[in-house]
Parts: C-alpha cells; structure tokens; sequence
C-alpha cells in the first residue's frame, strides 16, 4: 500500500500496526509457523545451491525478513533466500576461480549481498523502479525457465553421487555426468530420487488423500506444507541410525549454533569492482521477481504495492544480510504462496517466522549434524520445478512469434551460454523488437459502420468511405519530438 502519511513514508509497517485487528493474529500466527517450517529446510538448501555453508540460508531467514516487514508494502510477501539469486552468486564466485570452502568464497558472496543492496538502494534514490518495465514477461519467463533447468542439473551431483564441475553450462555439467555415470553412487542416488518422490507425494497426492479421509482442506493443507520438515527430520534420523555417512552418503555436518554477529569486516573495494555486473544481475531479478510475486498477491486481496518503496525495503533487507553474515535476499514465489495460502494479513507473520528460525539457529542446529545432502538437493528440485514455464512459451508461441523468438533466445542463452548472457541476449532482442515495432506502426484506413459510431478496418469491414476523406488509425503509439519554445 502506498505510504500517505510522513509516518507512513518512514514506517510503511505503521499503516497496519495501527489498523491492526485481533481477529487476525490467529492467522498470522499460523502462517508465521507454516512458513518457517518450510524456511528451515529450504534456507540451508538454498545456501548449499550457493556453494555456502547451511547455518547462512538460516541467518538469510533471520533479520532481513524483519527488516522487509518494517520497510516493505507487500502484507503476503516472504522476503528471504531464493534460488535464482543462490544460483547467480555460485555462477559469479565459480566465474572467479573461486571455490566453496574457500575463506574468500564467503567473503565475496557477502560483498556481493552488501552490493546488491546498495544497488537498490541507489535505484531507490533516483526512482529506477521503472526500468523493470524493459524485462518483459516473455523474457523474464524465458529466464527463469532456464535458471530452473540450471539449477536442477547443478544438484545432479548432490543427487547422485556424480563427480559434476561446480561451473560451466548446463551442457558441460550433462556431458560429464554422462562421461562419469559408472561412478553413480548407489546410496546417494536412491536416497535423493526417494526423496524426491516423498515430496511429490506429500503434495497434492496427499492433500487428496487427507481431504477423502475427513480431513477439511485447512488441515490437509497444513500436513502438506510440513512434509519438507518431516522429510528432513525421517532422513537425518535414518543416516545417523544406520551409519550411512560412513557409507559415502554426504551430510551437512557441523552447524555453528547461536545467531549471527554484525560484521562489515568482508568489505573490499578492489574486489567490489570485480563483482559489480553480478551485483546488478542479482539486483534486478532479485528486484523483479519480487515485485512481480508482491503485485499478484496485491491484486488478490484489493491492495497495492509502492514499487520505489519495494526498492527501499529490498535494498535495506539486503544490507542487512551482508551485516549479518548472510546470502542475497528478494520475495521468493513458492514461500510467499504457501504465506498467502496460510493466511497470513500482515507482515507479522514474516516476523514470527524469522523468530521461530532464530530459535531454530540457537538451540536445534546440532539436530541438522547427519542431513543428507542428497535430501537438500531434493527440496531444491522441487521447488524449482514450477518455475520451469512451458505453457507461457507454448502460448506465447501461439499468439506472438517476436515475443516467443526472446524467451526461446533467453531459454537456449542460459542453458548453452551463460546465465547472465542469456538474460542480456533476451533484453537486448526485446528492446529490439519494441524499436523495430515502433518504426514499423500498422496503420489501418477505416470508414465508419453503417448507422454506428464505430469505425473499422476497411479490408476486414462493410463500411461507409468518403472520397473527400482518408481516414487512418495508427495501431501503435507514436513517438513525438517536444517543439521547443522560444523565449522573448
């Protein structure tokens, strides 16, 4: 909701502190508690798809969400870890020489989160917002569907055992993992493909299921939504009561308990300079793809959203994670639609499952010691499955092959290419195709139906026409030079 009052503009969370109801808190107590079920496991595996150690997917769970829930105007957004932004920060550290384990790997990634917000920040003090409007959704679909391809061929390692590069495109990573199949880890691969099915299952197949045996949809649903937890918790007691690290089956291992403590100390102008195009890159999908998740849940519930606001609070949030120790920040979908399912009405239920993951970080990350990797690695795959969109391409296809000719370009320039490649090549066809549009405007002549005031396509309509007049209808907008006015 866009801020009115002085308090408002500062505070935007002071406009529904003080409408606040207390029928809503049962909800937002709820959703609170769904999401940070579902945070738990999806931050430490976000942070392993970064190449950075787990307890920084759970601090990435922590203050920036709180930050976002003071500053932000979206009630139903989940600000904390996605994927996309995990996958741009291994792509810009491996493109460095630089590997997880590394102490400078660490360092980078928090250099690289400081600048993204600044970045935004920035954006914010010259009111940018608007050159999101460039991305358009053919390309940003186009992006993503292949960012999800990436990611899922980035965990074939941690699924199987395979000895897999931890960069280089989707094509390299396929050709090696073909190269090296005959050292598929037996253990590793059954236990990340069960895995796999498990969540599938707890999904609709068990909502299903739930719902036929009595159960209201309220109920189903939240058994749903806890399944990642449960799994998480079901594989970790089954490695460590069966022994099976010693069998080659790769854990999370040690956790540092507590919560993370202020440091600027990652900071490095030199190196800052290197890693500003990735900084921007995060910046702007990570921007994106939060405003794109904060205007639909808007439109669901009769709200509105402040886009330079949005980029305050994202831009803060993100200097916030860099101050604590941990990885880039944006709204993620899935997260925010199980908030907005569970019924969360403010951001109060984003600050009571930053709590609840706090706690988590303090007393109960000794319990995460025997976490396969492989189960990691499930989670990650299905949650980002969905953003794989091939029924927009398909349509796209349909009614605008210009359009569809940018995402499949944006697709393939991911996959084959490079990450940040691919999206520069699908904008640049995009601007493209505005420009060669706009000089190139359908002009139709139309004459006016028989007894109306409606006029129409002359080759496509019986209409009336005067010799005396031309009449033409321009089927773009035009672009005018300003005269520009002499002064006496």
């Amino acid at each position: 909701m866009k801020p009115t009052s002085p308090l408002q503009r500062l505070l935007p969370a002071s406009a529904w502190l003080r409408s606040y109801q207390r029928g809503w808190l049962a909800d937002d107590v709820t959703a609170g508690i769904i999401t940070a079920v579902l945070l738990i496991p999806q931050g430490m595996a976000y942070a392993l798809l970064a190449g950075l150690p787990p307890e920084v997917g759970l601090y990435a769970s922590i203050v920036p969400p709180i930050v976002y829930a003071l500053l932000g105007t979206s009630r139903p957004l989940s600000v904390g870890p996605v994927s996309v932004a995990a996958l741009l920060v291994a792509n810009a550290l491996g493109a460095a020489g630089l590997a997880p384990g590394d102490p400078a790997y660490l360092s980078d990634a928090l250099l690289l989160t400081a600048m993204t917000g600044a970045i935004l920040l920035i954006m914010a003090a010259l009111r940018l917002g608007i050159l999101v409007n460039f991305l358009g959704h053919p390309v940003l679909s186009g992006f993503t569907s292949g960012a999800a391809v990436l990611i899922i061929i980035s965990q074939l390692k941690n699924l199987t055992g395979l000895p897999l590069p931890t960069a280089g495109s989707s094509l390299d990573m396929l050709g090696h993992a073909f190269a090296h199949l005959s050292e598929l880890h037996m253990a590793t691969a059954l236990l990340g493909v069960g895995s796999i099915a498990i969540l599938l299952l707890l999904k609709t197949p068990l909502t299903h299921l739930l719902q036929e045996l009595g159960f209201n949809s309220r109920t189903a649903g939240l058994a749903s939504r806890t399944g990642p937890l449960a799994l998480v918790a079901a594989a970790t007691a089954l490695v460590a009561a069966l022994g099976l690290d010693t069998a080659g089956i790769a854990i999370v291992g040690e956790i540092p308990a507590g919560l993370p403590s202020p440091s600027l100390g990652f900071v490095d102008p030199q190196r800052a300079l290197d890693l500003l195009p990735a900084a921007l890159m995060i910046a702007l999908i990570g921007y994106v793809e939060s405003v794109s998740v904060a205007k639909m849940l808007a439109y669901r519930r009769r709200q509105k959203i402040d886009n330079n606001q949005e980029l305050i609070a994202l831009g803060a949030a993100n200097v916030a994670a860099a101050a604590t120790g941990s990885m880039p920040v944006a709204g993620g979908f899935s997260r925010s639609m199980v908030n907005f399912a569970a019924g969360a009405r403010t951001q109060l239920a984003t600050i009571i499952a930053a709590v609840l993951v706090g706690v988590a970080a303090l007393f109960f990350t000794p319990l995460f010691y025997y976490l396969p990797q492989a189960t990691l690695a499930a989670i990650i795959v299905v949650a980002v499955a969905p953003l794989f969109d091939w029924q927009t391409a398909l349509k796209t296809w349909r009614y605008d092959r210009a359009d569809a000719a940018a995402l499949l370009i944006t697709f393939l320039g991911v996959l084959v290419v490079d990450i940040e490649i691919g999206l520069l090549l699908g904008l640049a066809v995009s601007i493209g195709i505005f420009l060669w549009r706009s000089s190139r405007p359908h002009i139709a002549i139309v004459g006016r139906i028989p007894g109306t005031e409606h006029f129409r396509n002359v080759q496509r309509h019986t209409v009336e026409t005067w010799p005396e007049l031309l009449l033409l209808r321009v089927d773009r907008s035009l672009f005018l030079p300003i005269p520009r006015t002499s002064r006496t």
